[in-house]
Order: structure tokens, then C-alpha cells, then sequence
């Protein structure tokens, strides 16, 4: 796990977000344990440290996503909802319309 520095966790953890489940009532089972943070994005090789690409995800939800390509599908949609066109434009490798396309999310007219 790539760490995050102090300043962004201490804004993210002010954040409702990273304190309820990404997952949670989504037909998905209950929540439980503890929430956890997921780097839901990885970019050459490494985890995208940025506050769009964190989510709060609680354990069982946490370790279940990547045996379970609908729950990690929606843990994507959910980061990207968040993402800007301006963030995304960081990471100019990855093909984020057809990322967006492929998890059901349309272009918003601002976005490139």
C-alpha cells in the first residue's frame, strides 16, 4: 500500500465519505468491520495517491472486490464520479472515456 501523505489524509479524513462504505446498500450484503481506505486506481505500477482515487470501503467489502468484477465496478464508478476532467488529465495513459464508457458513465459536456 502506497502511503498518503499526512495533509491529504487529515483532509480526507474530514470527509463523510471515508467514513461510510462505498459499497454500502448496494446489493451487495452488509457492511462489516471497519472501514478501510482503497487506492481504487493503479497508474504505472504504482497506486494514484489523490483524493479522487481513496475511497472508505469496509473490510469485507475491502478484500471481496477483487474476486467480484460488479463490486469493484462500482467502487471504480464511485472515484470517478468524484474525478475532474483536470484529474484525470494527469494520468494521460489510461483511456478514461473508455474506462467511463465501459462502467456506464457519460462525458459531462465540460469534460474532454
Amino acid at each position: 500500500m502506497r502511503p498518503i501523505p499526512i495533509k491529504m489524509r487529515e483532509e480526507l479524513a474530514s470527509e463523510p465519505r471515508m467514513k461510510r462504505c462505498a459499497a454500502a446498500g448496494l446489493g451487495f450484503g452488509p457492511c462489516e468491520k471497519k472501514i478501510e481506505w482503497d487506492h481504487v486506481w493503479i497508474y504505472a505500477g504504482k497506486q494514484i495517491n489523490e483524493k479522487w482515487a481513496i475511497l472508505g470501503i469496509c473490510e469485507k467489502h475491502h478484500y471481496e472486490k477483487n474476486g467480484n468484477r460488479l463490486l469493484n465496478e462500482t467502487i471504480m464508478r464511485a472515484s470517478l464520479r468524484i474525478a475532474t476532467a483536470e484529474n484525470l488529465e494527469k494520468y494521460p495513459r489510461k483511456n478514461w472515456a473508455q474506462i467511463k464508457k465501459s462502467l456506464g458513465i457519460t462525458w459531462h459536456r465540460t469534460e474532454k
